[in-house]
C-alpha cells in the first residue's frame, strides 16, 4: 500500500498488461535477445523468476526488458523522493496593514516580511481601507510605498501598488540573491 505522498507516475506496463503480439526482448544484463512471441516472451521472464516489462512501448515492435518490477518500483520512488528534497516550494504569503497602525507594530510586519522574502517567498502586502479612510486613499498608498521602500535592498515590486475598491495590494519578489564573485 502506497502512501499518500508516494505515487509514482508513469509506470510501465508488466506482464499482462502487455498487449502486443510480438516485442524485442532484453535480458536482465541488457543484452538484446532477438524479437519474441509475447507469450515466449511471458515464459522466459517466468522461467528466470523476472517480470516482463516493457521499456519502450513507441518502438515497433515495443520493447521489452527481464527485470524485478519491485525493485525498479521502489528505486523509482527512492529517486523522485530524493529529487524532492532540494527543492523549494514559493509560497504566495500575505501580510495585512491597516492605516491606524504603529510604529513598532510597523516594524515587526516588516521584519515577518523580511523573513519571508529571504526564505525565497512572495509577500502580498494589503492594506484595507475603512469608512472615511477612503477619502484618503492617497496615506494608504503612501504607506505601501514606504513598506516596498523600506525593502528595496532585499526585495523588488512585482507591479506597482494597485486599489481594488476597499483594499491596496502590491506583491513582492526576492531580489536575485548573488554569488560571492560579483562586485558591489
Amino acid at each position: 500500500m502506497q502512501n499518500k505522498g508516494e505515487k509514482i507516475k508513469n509506470l510501465p506496463k508488466v506482464n499482462n498488461e502487455i498487449r502486443a503480439e510480438k516485442v524485442k526482448l532484453v535480458d536482465e544484463n541488457r543484452q538484446y535477445m532477438g524479437v519474441f512471441d509475447i507469450a515466449i516472451a511471458l515464459r522466459i521472464a517466468r522461467e528466470r523468476g523476472y517480470d516482463l516489462v516493457e521499456v519502450s512501448p513507441d518502438a515497433q515492435p515495443p520493447v521489452c526488458r527481464l527485470m524485478d518490477f519491485g525493485k525498479y518500483v521502489y528505486e523509482k520512488k527512492r529517486r523522485e523522493r530524493e529529487s524532492r528534497k532540494h527543492q523549494h516550494q514559493t509560497q504566495v504569503r500575505e501580510m495585512r496593514l491597516s492605516m491606524k497602525i504603529s510604529e513598532h507594530d510597523y516594524q515587526v510586519k516588516l521584519n515577518k516580511i523580511k523573513e519571508f522574502l529571504e526564505k525565497g517567498d512572495r509577500v502580498k502586502i494589503k492594506l484595507r481601507l475603512r469608512g472615511r479612510e477612503l477619502l484618503h486613499s492617497h496615506l494608504g498608498v503612501n504607506l505601501v510605498e514606504r513598506v516596498v521602500s523600506d525593502l528595496k535592498d532585499i526585495a523588488r515590486e512585482e507591479s506597482p501598488p494597485k486599489q481594488e475598491e476597499q483594499i491596496i495590494m502590491v506583491t513582492l519578489i526576492p531580489q536575485k540573491r548573488r554569488t560571492g564573485n560579483e562586485q558591489t
